[in-house]
């Protein structure tokens, strides 16, 4: 069964949590390092995919919504190099997608619209 969009960045969004968990918990520098990488990483490619599927839903299916997905890119652009002090950031930032635009955009948009852009996110993930 695929998973819509919704899903899928929530799914990321603790896969970021673990990756900094890792990062905290890093027995050695180059171990930190590392797992600071991957984090870097992770967090780019769950922005771009946040930039080119959520925003735009966000925009057309709020009532207030390019306000809010202008809102959301600006908070994005302000996360800066990812280090260990942003953390709680990132965390604070993900939480509020998940407790307040998640269920608001789950409401306003149609499930088969959210399946749909789920299935394109999981195709650009398979062709990277």
């Amino acid at each position: 069964m695929s998973a819509d969009l919704l899903e899928l960045l929530t799914a990321e969004h603790r896969r970021l949590e673990s990756l900094f968990a890792d990062v905290e918990t890093a027995p050695t520098a180059e171990l930190r390092r590392a797992a600071l990488i991957a984090a870097a990483d992770a967090l780019e490619q769950h922005t771009d995919a946040e930039t080119q599927f959520l925003h735009p839903a966000l925009a057309a299916h709020l009532p207030a919504g390019p306000d809010i997905a202008a809102y959301e890119e600006a908070e994005h652009a302000s996360f800066g190099p990812l280090t260990p002090a942003c953390f709680d950031i990132v965390r604070q930032h993900m939480l509020e997608e998940e407790t307040e635009l998640f269920p608001r955009l789950a409401q306003s948009c149609p499930p088969e619209e959210l399946l749909r852009l789920g299935e394109l996110l999981q195709s650009t993930r398979v062709a990277e």
